[in-house]
């Protein structure tokens, strides 16, 4: 676990579930103002650390009074139940379609066992959050922290239930997946697009991001970086990239191992994968070929249609 200064009142947390290569890649980002907010919270396996991160920073987990959960994907959401009781009055603030999951978490566990296997056990069990601490959520909705606003935005794609939080006074956006990964140390920047993906919404909502004109991005996965609307753009491009190779793939019925080869042989934003250590890259290349086959499973699902609009 190391904590991390970024700006003025906002902090990182590298919650660094027990995982192999996961140190500097899980996110939570902690807003110091009047109201104290966390944005996601990690796995349940990482909420010992987040507790430490806070109390690094003088921050007494008792004081804080929002977690602001971009999804409830069980790497960034699933460790809330247990977060917040060390949290007596925190509300957490979730998509409507996210909190009946962080109410009763069952099928949303049954179902990271599933997708996830034994990476979900080390992520540990999710546990439930009170009804009356869950709030539910609208794009619009803005948070008054006290000396701080913050603006909820929906952005669909990566989950049916992502949303992002924009400090506009500070111009810091706190993106989740929404606009992709990027592993700063190695300058590599990758789609998050897992089963069930959607490209319709996932580009409406990027489009809706660029639009904020922010000046500085917070990732969930991992990081701030500045010159927010150009990575933005440049990660628009790497979707429809990846869309042209995988629509094309699926049309002749190639694997996804060949997907991935010509992806990697295409996109100069994954070059850095070459530069990060044996434990990173497996990480890497795992969620790649995930995210492979969340597109993939897109156009088996809908189609080309939404695509050929876009080429036209």
């Amino acid at each position: 676990m190391k904590t991390y200064r970024l700006a003025s009142k906002i902090s990182l947390i590298d919650v660094a579930p027990p995982l192999p290569g996961f140190d500097n890649f899980i996110a939570v980002y902690a807003l110091e103002a009047g109201e104290i907010a966390i944005v996601d919270t990690g796995p349940s396996a990482s909420v010992v650390n987040l507790l430490s991160g806070l109390r690094q920073l003088k921050i007494e987990p008792a004081a804080v009074g929002y977690v602001l959960a971009t999804h409830i994907h069980i790497d960034h959401g699933g460790g809330i139940g247990k977060a917040v009781k060390e949290m007596p009055k925190a509300k957490v603030v979730v998509h409507e379609r996210g909190g009946p999951h962080l109410i009763d978490p069952t099928r949303l566990w049954e179902e990271s066992q599933r997708t996830l296997g034994q990476q979900a056990l080390a992520y540990q069990a999710i546990e439930p959050v009170p009804a009356e601490k869950v709030i539910t959520a609208r794009s619009g909705m803005r948070l008054d922290l006290g000396g701080t606003e913050i603006e909820v935005v929906e952005t669909l794609g990566h989950a049916s239930h992502h949303l992002s939080f924009f400090d506009r006074g500070k111009g810091i956006l706190f993106a989740g997946e929404a606009a992709g990964v990027y592993i700063g140390s190695a300058d590599l920047m990758r789609p998050a697009t897992p089963p069930p993906f959607n490209l319709e919404p996932a580009l409406t909502s990027l489009d809706r991001l660029i639009q904020l004109e922010p000046t500085s991005l917070c990732y969930g996965h991992f990081g701030l970086a500045t010159e927010a609307v150009h990575r933005m753009r440049k990660h628009r491009q790497q979707l429809l990239l990846w869309a042209k190779i995988i629509a094309a793939a699926v049309e002749r019925k190639a694997g996804y191992e060949e997907m991935g080869r010509e992806i990697r042989e295409k996109d100069a934003a994954l070059a850095g994968l070459d530069r990060l250590p044996p434990d990173e890259r497996n990480r890497e290349l795992y969620f790649i070929n995930n995210s492979i086959m969340g597109f993939a499973g897109y156009f088996q699902r809908y189609g080309t249609g939404y695509l050929n609009t876009l080429s036209a």
